[in-house]
C-alpha cells in the first residue's frame, strides 16, 4: 500500500529547526537490535525456539516464517554476563556497548517488555538478523507538517545515538493492520546494515515498535520478510 504522507532524507540534518522538532523516537528498539546483534553473535547457537504462528505477551498474534527463531527469557538470563557485566562477558564488543544499554535489554526481555525474533540463516557470516517488539509511549507524526518535523530531526538524533553520521532512507507515514503508522528505514548502528521500524498506535497502551535489522546485502530478502510479518499482525 502506497504512503499517506512520504519525506525522504539521504544525510544527516543539524539545522535548528531539528533541534526545535526532536521527536519522542523509539529509541530503545534502535539500541536493542545494536545490543542483540553483538550478543547473538556471542552466545553463539541459542536454545532453538521456533516462531511460526506466535502469540506475543503485547496481545497480538503474528506470523512468522519457520527460518526464524524466538529469543526466549531462559536464553538470556543464561548469558546474563553478556549484558550485566562492565566486560560484557569478555567479549570485547559487548563492552563498547553501554552497559546501561545492555542492563536494559536483559531486563526488558526478562521481564516481558521486550521480545526478539533471529533468523537461523543468513547471507553474511558475522551478522545475525534480528526483529525485536516493544511498547513504548509515542505518538504517530498524523500531519504533514509534523511529520516533516519528524524526518528533519531523526537524521541528528539517530548520529547522537550511535555516534556517527546515520542517513535516513525512509521516513513516510503508511497503512499497516488497518490504521496510519510511521516507517523509518536508515543505516544501522553497525557499518554495512540496516534497519527498518514500524510504530503502530495502540490506543491508550502506547506505540507498538518493530525493528529489524539486516545486513545491507540481504535487504530485498528481508524487506519482504519483514513485511510479510508485520501484514500478519493480528491485534486483539
Amino acid at each position: 500500500m502506497t504512503g499517506m504522507a512520504t519525506c525522504k532524507q539521504s544525510n544527516t540534518d543539524r539545522s535548528g529547526d531539528a533541534g526545535r522538532s526532536r521527536p519522542r523516537i523509539a529509541g530503545l528498539g534502535l539500541v536493542s537490535a545494536f545490543a542483540l546483534t553483538v550478543a547473538l553473535l556471542s552466545i553463539g547457537h541459542p536454545s532453538p525456539a521456533r516462531a511460526g504462528e506466535f502469540r506475543s505477551g503485547f496481545g497480538f498474534g503474528i506470523s512468522v516464517p519457520e527460518v526464524w527463531l524466538v529469543l526466549t527469557r531462559g536464553e538470556i538470563e543464561r548469558n546474563e554476563a553478556l549484558f550485566v557485566e562492565d566486560e560484557g562477558g569478555g567479549d570485547p564488543a559487548l563492552e563498547q556497548i553501554p552497559l546501561s544499554m545492555r542492563r536494559a535489554v536483559f531486563d526488558r526481555v526478562r521481564d516481558g517488555k521486550l521480545e526478539i525474533f533471529y533468523r537461523r540463516e543468513s547471507e553474511t557470516e558475522g551478522f545475525v538478523d534480528n526483529v525485536n517488539f516493544l511498547l513504548q509511549p509515542a505518538e504517530p507524526p498524523l500531519s504533514a507538517e509534523r511529520l516533516a518535523g519528524v524526518c528533519r530531526a531523526l537524521p541528528a538524533e539517530f548520529s547522537r545515538i550511535f555516534g556517527r553520521p546515520i542517513a535516513m532512507e525512509a521516513c513516510e507515514m503508511r497503512e499497516r493492520v488497518r490504521r496510519p503508522v510511521l516507517y523509518l528505514q536508515f543505516e544501522g548502528a553497525l557499518p554495512g546494515t540496516t534497519t527498518m521500524q514500524y510504530q503502530l498506535p495502540r490506543d491508550a497502551s502506547g506505540m507498538l515498535v518493530i525493528t529489524a535489522t539486516t545486513a545491507s546485502v540481504s535487504l530485498p530478502r528481508m524487506l519482504s520478510e519483514f513485511e510479510g510479518m508485520v501484514e500478519s499482525i493480528r491485534i486483539d
